[in-house]
């Protein structure tokens, strides 16, 4: 059986049941370029052009565009550009006077703290990239109001995250957490329990710095140990690949290992509002 698409993609995936634990792109180093123009369906790619756009993919580097919110651009006006290393938990940041000043390759490979000062997080991220995809339009910008009203300083409009089927959907800095279906009370109480130190394991979709098949035995073993501290346990190792994995964490002092195995969604589903073509997403679970 195959689904058409008689609703957004992420009320779709909600009644479908679609899993959204290790549904994040492996990346360990975000940088984050302040833009305030309006962002079409390739923002990043627009305004830093193709060439650092394909450095940066490249070299494994996250790229977002974030502002606090549209407005005309200052061609005169410097741009702050902030670099997070999700694994060492790291936020740095200058300013730039134009995009010429941007050196992508050295943001990807040099020691972070070259990069610039060290800036006090955390900061929390909101897709509300409407022309990417519609639901991250109207989900993302209902918890972006929300969270702005309560985090005005460290919260952050950005451009596409992937995965806007789990609309809305929000970053946690520098921990490169990342949740979806969140509601604008949910994002309140994420951003209060990031400050805390914890995560809610039942909205979480991964962390960037680890392989999906760590997010997935992360969120496991989170559930069957009760454990909601950021810092609970430490991703020892992961072995495998294909379809087949064995995750390792320290948990107190214990050590546990997951297997777990990917596999596709069925039915085949469309997983984005822009396009008509039907996918079926892979998914770890226990194996």
């Amino acid at each position: 059986m195959t689904l058409e698409a008689p609703m957004r993609c992420s009320a779709l995936a909600e009644e479908l049941g679609e899993p959204m634990a290790g549904t994040v792109d492996q990346q360990v180093r975000w940088l984050l370029v302040e833009d305030r123009s309006a962002w079409g369906s390739e923002a990043v790619r627009d305004v830093i052009g193709e060439q650092r756009a394909a450095v940066a993919k490249r070299l494994g580097m996250r790229v977002q565009l974030v502002r606090r919110r549209e407005g005309l651009p200052d061609p005169d006006a410097p741009r702050r550009v902030t670099l997070v290393d999700t694994d060492d938990r790291v936020i740095v940041s200058r300013q730039i006077r134009s995009l010429e000043d941007l050196d992508v390759e050295a943001a990807a490979s040099q020691p972070v703290g070259d990069f610039g000062d060290a800036v006090d997080g955390p900061m929390f991220l909101v897709c509300v990239n409407g022309k990417r995809d519609a639901c991250c339009a109207l989900r993302g910008r209902a918890l972006m109001t929300a969270l702005a009203a309560e985090e005005p300083d460290a919260a952050w409009e950005t451009t596409h995250l992937g995965g806007h089927r789990f609309a809305a959907n929000l970053v946690c800095l520098p921990d490169g957490i990342v949740y979806g279906r969140v509601r604008p009370d949910d994002g309140l109480r994420l951003a209060a329990a990031y400050r805390a130190g914890r995560l809610d394991p039942a909205l979480l979709r991964g962390r960037s710095a680890w392989p999906p098949s760590a997010q997935v035995a992360e969120g496991e073993l989170r559930s069957s140990l009760g454990l909601d501290g950021v810092e609970d346990l430490a991703l020892v190792a992961v072995e495998g690949d294909g379809e087949l994995a064995t995750v390792t964490f320290e948990v107190g002092g214990a050590t546990h290992r997951l297997a777990v195995r990917a596999e596709p969604s069925e039915p085949p589903r469309p997983t984005s509002c822009r396009g008509d073509k039907l996918e079926a997403p892979i998914h770890w679970g226990l194996a």
